[in-house]
């Protein structure tokens, strides 16, 4: 008799795939950080040890550390344990399921940094297919039933809920249909048990399951990513009739105010209040040049930057892009990470009604990027470096010469400094995928 463990990838499962909401301002980011092996984290690939009990009890004695070091941060005793909202979703899972972290799995779509938000990240999580056919009447496979464990049991909370949606998807599977559109079940129930186990800044709007053939990783198969920034700022002007002593006209007084007059009371630390009186027609202008197919190097995070020494020299970066407006240009060739097609920067402005018609007004302004990727914290230096556009800081130019895409700068020292924006205007707006096979 054949006693082997079945490959992870080869084993059944009913994928969930969640779209979830949260303010990220009380979280160090989505991803999982603090003593967590390899194989617990949110990663597109299975550890082939994760059905053994001795992986298993690892997992257990890592929660439990977990537990202890929250329990020791409530009696006023230092901690250095953080929490993310992975953590959140997966306690809230492992609470109404009863299944332990390395079998659901739980992966994102986007690593948002600490005090980033979403209104739009994709979280899935499995269940494996053997634990939910057994109790439903069904004829498990030989192989599932040997993957199973005494100590692997799903809740009685969770049990009714799983059987019904595998029995929906079931039923989809076998039912003829000749519609190619897939039709959206919300499976409200279990996002409602999830829902109560969560707390309140965080929020699952939809849950789904996955119906395609090969296995659904979140980050994978991505067609398009949408991060929009928030940003709230006072137009610059001067003061009509008072002039310096230079014989320069003054800055309105109110433009010196700093960000506390702009302050509104649902911000909830998920909008960038500008210190600085902006220009908004710089503001439009700065954000065209970065459209299209350009190299982000000089956007990117510095430590990305320095993995594996792969930033190219700015004479390489110009050369290759004056090979990429050439005819004979193959893209294909080209294997630097940072280069990259933009294929949104928009800005939508919305003025402020002001009590005093003398004022200059306030501006709530969106910015819209949409890429089919982004690295780490791309979007937040950009929307810095429009800014500092916008408040005279850096010239129009500049945004050529950071790209690699001008002759006015030899030397990598002399580049303009990017400055990255607060993270708490930042949000994960969207994530579209290649194939849309979720019932």
């Amino acid at each position: 008799m054949d006693t082997t463990t079945p490959s992870p990838s080869k084993r059944q499962v009913i994928t969930f795939v969640m779209t979830t909401q949260y303010n990220g301002f009380a979280y160090a980011g989505f991803q999982r950080q603090t003593r967590t092996p390899t194989s617990m984290a949110s990663s597109n690939e299975e550890d082939s040890t994760a059905t053994t009990g001795k992986k298993r009890k690892r997992n257990n004695h890592t929660n439990q550390e977990m537990q202890a070091a929250k329990i020791n941060n409530k009696s006023g005793r230092k901690s250095n344990a953080v929490i993310t909202v992975q953590d959140q979703i997966e306690n809230a899972l492992q609470k109404w399921t009863g299944l332990s972290l390395l079998t659901l799995r739980v992966r994102g779509a986007g690593r948002t940094d600490k005090g980033v938000h979403a209104t739009h990240q994709v979280v899935a999580f499995d269940v494996p297919l053997s634990l939910v056919i057994d109790h439903d009447g069904g004829e498990a496979n030989n192989n599932e039933e040997k993957y199973r464990d005494d100590d692997m049991k799903i809740s009685a909370h969770a049990l009714p809920l799983l059987k019904e949606a595998h029995q929906t998807l079931a039923k989809h599977k076998s039912a003829s249909t000749d519609t190619e559109t897939t039709p959206f079940v919300d499976q409200w129930k279990i996002r409602r048990a999830i829902s109560t186990r969560l707390p309140t800044d965080i929020v699952i709007r939809t849950i789904r399951m996955w119906n395609g053939s090969a296995p659904f990783e979140a980050r994978q198969n991505v067609a398009c990513k949408t991060y929009i920034y928030r940003l709230r700022f006072r137009c610059i002007a001067y003061e009509s009739n008072a002039k310096s002593t230079e014989g320069q006209t003054n800055l309105h007084p109110i433009c010196n105010a700093g960000p506390h007059l702009l302050r509104r009371l649902n911000d909830n630390n998920t909008v960038w209040l500008s210190q600085w009186p902006l220009d908004k027609e710089k503001l439009r202008q700065a954000c065209e040049p970065f459209v299209g197919r350009h190299n982000f190097c000089n956007f990117v995070h510095k430590a990305e930057r320095k993995v594996g020494n792969s930033r190219p020299s700015l004479v390489r970066r110009r050369e290759r892009y004056q090979q990429s407006t050439s005819k004979d240009a193959d893209d294909e060739n080209d294997d630097d990470k940072f280069l990259m097609d933009l294929f949104e920067f928009n800005l939508h402005m919305q003025p402020e009604e002001e009590h005093d018609k003398t004022f200059p007004p306030i501006i709530d302004a969106t910015f819209s990027l949409k890429a089919k990727g982004f690295h780490r914290s791309q979007v937040r230096n950009l929307v810095g470096f429009v800014v500092d556009v916008a408040r005279g800081e850096r010239s129009l130019d500049d945004a050529k010469v950071l790209l690699g895409e001008s002759d006015n700068t030899e030397d990598e020292k002399s580049l303009p400094t990017v400055n990255s924006a607060p993270a708490s205007g930042l949000c994960l707006a969207n994530v579209e995928y290649e194939h849309d096979d979720f019932l």
